[in-house]
């Protein structure tokens, strides 16, 4: 069936016997078949062309203000991960193991955490860290989060293993943001003689939340 709108065209065809055909006349057929083709193709593209002209004559050529806009959907204003959520051993972090606290995840054993995530910056925000066990003493008045290379102390709550940020300063475009948890005191279980645990540990981490206020 001609390609709908294609003009009438005729077109060499060679009839080969291939049974008892040489390789030479073997060849040539197929040369004579695929410039056929080749013939075909550049019809339909002539044809297509010749279409787009006549739109293009009538309406004019399409523009980009003619394309439909498709608003951005706004950045969320806060973010929260929990141990029991997917997080990686190259951030930071080892197994899941679950505690009478519920769960939670050591971290270890370089001294920083990384979170990557998109949220809204026009605004201050305050990263709040819930802990499960800070592995020495002193992680829970020496830890910090580093947002945009500056370091932010963290805060304990009174007495509970809560620890709230100073607040992090805004910034513009909607460009992802990278949280790094860094954890000064690192220790080794094993080493201490508290148990057979030779892993290199952190704190026992059990949620993250940044948002305003």
């Amino acid at each position: 069936m001609p390609y709908p709108g294609a003009p009438n065209r005729e077109f060499l065809l060679v009839n080969v016997d291939t049974e008892h055909a040489s390789p030479r006349q073997s060849l040539e057929a197929d040369l004579v078949a695929l410039r056929t083709e080749v013939a075909q193709l550049r019809a339909r593209l002539d044809d297509q062309e010749r279409i787009l002209q006549i739109r293009d004559a009538a309406f004019g050529p399409p523009t980009a203000s003619s394309a439909p806009q498709v608003a951005s959907a706004p950045l969320p204003i806060a973010y929260e991960i929990a141990a029991d959520q997917l997080l990686p051993t190259q951030d930071g972090f080892y197994q899941l193991e679950w505690g009478p606290e519920g769960a939670f995840r050591w971290t270890g054993p370089g001294a920083d955490v990384h979170f990557e995530t998109w949220i809204d910056r026009s605004a201050p925000l305050h990263a709040t860290v819930a802990i499960f066990h800070f592995g020495t003493p002193d992680n829970a008045k020496d830890m910090t989060v580093e947002v945009d290379g500056t370091h932010y102390p963290l805060h304990r709550e009174g007495s509970e293993k809560v620890l709230r940020s100073d607040p992090i300063a805004p910034r513009p475009g909607d460009g992802a943001t990278r949280f790094t948890l860094h954890v000064p005191h690192i220790h080794s279980p094993a080493s201490s003689g508290f148990n057979n645990d030779r892993r290199i540990l952190g704190v026992a981490f059990q949620r993250l939340r940044i948002a305003r206020g």
